[in-house]
């Protein structure tokens, strides 16, 4: 064993929440070490969608246009039917144009344009995870797959981290600040820790069969999402991995029965011949992954100096696109809060907000995940799911903590039907070019900004804040019309708001001061860190180029 050097930040796990946090560490230029004890990226698809609020996150971190392509084999394939087989389910579904306007869908842009700039994606894991690799890998970040993690021991400053290389056996002590747990659902470093989870509901034990059969023919013009399959002796749910020749089937099985080993490949291909229902099409098993539907959360996300994230964090049944969407949403929340520690603009009590903050927004999506499962099992009698609200597609976490200011008037719970511009919800969408190609949510690119008209502009420059006046739709959206001001977080979460300079309880004991100086001075006063920008790296750029016709953000 030897000794190798100190990392600010490691992370644990090398999957799609791995990696999204390697990039968002980069992007606040941080350094980080990743390590994953697999050779490579999963080569079984798992997950099939992003929600919009994923999407809003890769736009920033300037990944968004690769993961969309990544998905574009699942463009078309929408839709949730139900039958005893495949070609029965199908037979009464029209074949929709070659060409022309997508068919109506919770990823289609008509459904998000009121909320966001982007839409959910579907995309497999297998599919988007090399393409996050690719990107973790051309910016400031090592990146070590083939490495597992075998000891983690706490000290006053610092972690010291055991790593062993899978392929030689060498082994070595690396020192970091801190960790992120990305281990997964098995993964061990909660078990070590100590910390506990509150499970819910199993949704029950299934074999996720990934097979290959040509099926194009019989689905073109009506590819599909899921097909919720029922017959005597089977239950399932059929998906499209790339909606021609790879398709994934999970059988429900009962595991104090029988076990996964009595399915071995020759009876998954005649049950998938049952499935299928399609005449000389043969169904050719590439593998078979046991797993369980199950709610779960972690009691507490912070130990000490680890965080945990992604279903170390959290299980929920793969249904509504929540499961790796939330953990991504996850290490976009930690991330600039270490940032901003590391960076001595924070001391240790902001990193308290993550758990304050994500808890509840995994509960959340759970429960949310839980009820779409119950809804989606074969012969439920539930109606299908709900995609009409913004907590559907990952945009309605509201949050409260230290690094939010509230008043009594400002509602809590995830938001319902709009984003307002309320304290702890998602900036509110509004275009800033006549182009339509730049959004509000582009604005914070992972700093702080304040958004308001022209006489918030020499508060924010003394403040040290970038600030810009995104115009009267913006505003009205976001309630504070025709003076007042929202100040926004790096992870694009409003931290405070300012509605009506007469009444801000924040400039109430002021008086005589200049209203706006005095009330976002008061305001930055009660914030657990110091939210100025940050000259000292260089931020990875966005997807689209700065347009000339964005109002400035200027920087003081």
């Amino acid at each position: 064993m030897h000794t190798g050097k100190h990392h600010p930040v490691l992370v644990v796990g090398g999957g799609i929440v791995g990696l999204s946090a390697s990039l968002a560490l980069s992007h606040h230029g941080v350094p980080s070490l990743l390590v994953e004890a697999h050779p490579g990226t999963h080569d079984h698809p798992r997950a099939r969608s992003l929600n919009a609020r994923a999407m809003e996150i890769y736009r920033e971190l300037g990944v968004a246009d690769a993961v969309r392509e990544a998905g574009a084999p699942l463009a078309r394939a929408e839709g949730l039917h139900r039958g005893p087989d495949l070609a029965t389910a199908l037979a009464a579904v029209p074949r929709r144009p070659e060409s022309g306007d997508r068919p109506a869908s919770i990823f289609a842009p008509a459904a998000m344009a009121r909320w966001s700039p982007t839409t959910g994606r579907r995309a497999t894991l297998d599919a988007v995870e090399p393409v996050l690799l690719a990107a973790a890998r051309r910016r400031p970040a090592e990146i070590r797959f083939g490495t597992l993690r075998t000891g983690l021991r706490h000290h006053d400053d610092h972690l010291a981290v055991d790593l062993t290389d899978v392929a030689t056996g060498a082994t070595e002590t690396v020192t970091a600040d801190y960790l992120i747990a990305a281990d997964g659902a098995g993964g061990a470093l909660r078990h070590e820790l100590g910390v506990a989870s509150t499970y819910g509901t199993s949704h029950g034990h299934q074999l996720n069969i990934l097979f290959r059969a040509d099926l194009e023919q019989l689905v073109r013009g009506r590819e599909f999402s899921v097909v919720l399959i029922a017959r005597p002796g089977v239950r399932g749910m059929l998906t499209a991995i790339d909606a021609r020749t790879r398709w994934a089937f999970h059988l429900r099985y009962d595991p104090a029965v029988e076990s996964p080993a009595d399915y071995p490949p020759e009876r998954c291909e005649q049950i998938l011949r049952d499935v299928l229902g399609v005449p000389g099409v043969e169904p050719r098993v590439v593998s078979v992954l046991p797993w369980e539907a199950r709610e779960r959360t972690l009691d507490r996300l912070r130990a000490g100096r680890v965080f945990f994230a992604g279903d170390a964090a959290h299980q929920m049944p793969p249904a509504g696109a929540r499961g790796a969407s939330t953990g991504i949403a996850d290490v976009h929340n930690l991330v600039w809060k270490l940032a901003a520690v590391l960076g001595g603009r924070a001391d240790e009590t902001l990193l308290d907000t993550y758990h304050d903050e994500r808890h509840p927004a995994a509960v959340h999506a759970v429960a949310a995940s839980g009820a779409n499962a119950r809804a989606m099992t074969p012969g439920s009698p539930s109606a299908d799911p709900d995609w009409t609200t913004p907590a559907a597609h990952g945009l309605g976490d509201r949050y409260r903590s230290a690094a939010v200011l509230t008043g009594e008037e400002d509602p809590a719970g995830p938001v319902a039907t709009g984003l307002d511009g309320s304290p702890g919800t998602r900036l509110p969408h509004a275009w800033t070019d006549p182009a339509r190609t730049r959004s509000t949510l582009d604005l914070p690119a992972g700093d702080w900004i304040l958004l308001g008209p022209p006489a918030w502009h020499l508060p924010a420059d003394a403040a040290g804040l970038r600030h810009t006046d995104p115009g009267p739709e913006f505003a009205a959206l976001a309630g504070t019309a025709p003076d007042g001001a929202v100040l926004v977080r790096p992870d694009g979460h409003i931290a405070w708001r300012s509605t009506d300079l007469t009444t801000d309880p924040t400039a109430a004991d002021l008086t005589g001061a200049d209203p706006t100086a005095a009330t976002l001075d008061a305001a930055l006063g009660r914030l657990p860190f110091r939210a100025r920008h940050r000259a000292h790296h260089r931020r990875t750029p966005g997807p689209t180029p700065p347009n000339p016709n964005d109002p400035p953000a200027h920087r003081g």
